[in-house]
């Protein structure tokens, strides 16, 4: 019995120093930031499966001991991934983490760029990563938000895929004369984005066109008085916060990111229209002195003759430059010519940014290149953007930085409005008129063709050249003449 009892404590002896041994396996390391590469503190290292675990100090490091090589270390920490590392044959393990945007995405920037958690506000709030707002490269930021924040509507202009002006409103805020614009705020700093031109004619755009969507981190919405209180009444419409891209703290090495992006553009949806009828006032045919039946080409609408083949005198027939000149040809009609006086639109947009920083700066600086080609013919955009971000840690609560935007637009963008441009276009225009014809807008001696002129009272009418400055679309502009001109011994009359 006695020696039962020996052969027992042996036996128990020899499992404890066993485990004992086992508990001496000693592993430590540094956990890091993979995005900058700055220590982590206050990291949870955990023995998978166990109650043992360790903290990772100020600098990142940290010591633990496993049972045994087969042990698996899980690494946590608040707003990043967790990742989990087998000690294997190992004793010193460096781990990188990396943020986890689900986790971060609750964190929201509120007035005065203050963080804070989106469940502790006490009013609504919505934040739009900056990688959600370059998927189409939208080239006026704010028209990213289309669709993305509820309660927000944005309305942009024919020229508003050029840069051009786009509107806002939050929570559907409307004015008597028009505004009710929300407050821009970049990286603290508040802009207007009020229209420096009128609601038709010419589109100067906005401020929010000179933002670059490829330097904006995340917008986040103020929607609402409460929100926006700190802003006093130029927040009464809503606040928008836009933070631009920062370099990180604590970064050894210099990142550069290059991008490119090239996108095809073509209008769609264009409404039908009727080709029964051709341009004219009735369907009673205007005749010439030698009885040739005319295009009506004093009026814009299609409300006149039955476009049946009919051979009649259409506008090009009165120019002496024109090679039908004094001719008659069918009376038919041009289903597309709407649609042929669009081109098919480029844009390409190349950038470059280089980050990087210390224990204590950082720095960011990008340039961004857009070269487009609009739908509308002679229409482009080129614009220029730089940036430059700078920031210090002057001490553990107070942090110093300055951010430098510069733009360059120089472009030609379609007029807005609905007495401008492609909307005149469309609601005055005759379905006989052939726009690939219209194209070729110029003869050799320098006269303009036209197709709404006053109505000719000879059969052979030379119209008088037409100089003058046509913008972005020369084959609609309409100029009033009252002329009267000799031409051998008929005379001709522009009434």
């Amino acid at each position: 019995m006695k020696k039962i009892y020996y052969s027992f404590l042996w036996l128990l002896l020899i499992c404890c120093c066993g485990t004992a041994f086992a508990q001496q396996i000693s592993v430590s390391g540094k956990v890091t930031g993979a995005e900058g590469g700055y220590p982590l503190p206050g990291v949870s290292v955990i023995v998978k499966g166990t109650t043992t675990g360790a903290a990772s100090g100020a600098d990142g490091t940290f010591q633990i001991n496993v049972p045994s090589e087969d042990a698996i270390l899980l690494f946590r920490f608040l707003g990043y991934q967790t990742k989990e590392v087998r000690v294997g044959a190992q004793r010193q393990i460096n781990v990188q983490l990396s943020t986890d945007n689900q986790q971060l995405s609750e964190v929201v920037v509120t007035a005065l760029g203050i963080e804070r958690s989106e469940r502790s506000l006490g009013y609504a709030t919505q934040q739009v990563n900056g990688e959600d707002l370059t998927f189409t490269k939208e080239q006026n930021v704010l028209g990213s938000l289309a669709g993305k924040v509820a309660g927000v509507q944005v309305t942009g202009s024919s020229g508003a895929s050029m840069g051009g002006t786009q509107k806002i409103k939050i929570r559907g805020i409307n004015s008597v004369t028009g505004s009710g614009q929300p407050l821009l705020v970049v990286d603290g700093t508040p802009i207007s984005n009020a229209n420096f031109a009128a609601s038709d004619g010419v589109d100067y755009g906005n401020l929010g066109q000179d933002i670059n969507p490829e330097d904006v981190a995340s917008i986040n919405v103020l929607k609402g008085p409460a929100a926006s209180a700190l802003y006093g009444i130029r927040g009464q419409n809503g606040v928008i916060m836009i933070t631009t891209k920062k370099g990180a703290v604590g970064a050894d090495k210099v990142t550069v990111q290059l991008s490119s992006a090239f996108s095809v553009e073509r209008v769609g949806n264009i409404m039908p229209y009727q080709n029964m009828y051709g341009g004219g006032s009735s369907q009673t045919w205007r005749t010439l002195p030698n009885g040739e039946k005319y295009v009506q080409i004093n009026v814009d609408e299609s409300w006149g003759p039955k476009m049946d083949g009919t051979l009649v005198r259409q506008v090009f027939s009165f120019y002496p430059q024109d090679p039908n000149y004094g001719q008659t040809t069918p009376f038919v009609a041009h289903p597309d010519n709407i649609k042929d006086y669009y081109e098919t639109g480029t844009t390409l947009n190349n950038g470059v940014s280089v980050s990087g920083g210390s224990q204590k700066t950082n720095y960011r600086i990008s340039f961004n290149d857009t070269r487009i080609e609009g739908v509308e013919p002679n229409t482009w955009l080129r614009r220029n953007n730089v940036g430059v971000a700078l920031g210090v840690n002057l001490s553990p609560k107070v942090t110093a930085s300055a951010n430098i935007n510069y733009a360059r637009n120089n472009g030609q963008r379609p007029a807005q409005g609905s007495e401008d441009g492609s909307r005149y276009l469309g609601q005055w225009f005759q379905r006989n008129i052939d726009m690939n014809r219209l194209k070729d807008y110029q003869y050799a001696d320098g006269t303009f063709l036209h197709w709404n002129l006053r109505t000719p009272s000879s059969q052979l009418v030379r119209l008088p050249t037409l100089n003058r400055c046509t913008g972005t679309t020369p084959i609609l502009t309409h100029t009033k003449a009252t002329a009267t001109i000799a031409e051998t011994a008929s005379s001709v009359m522009l009434d």
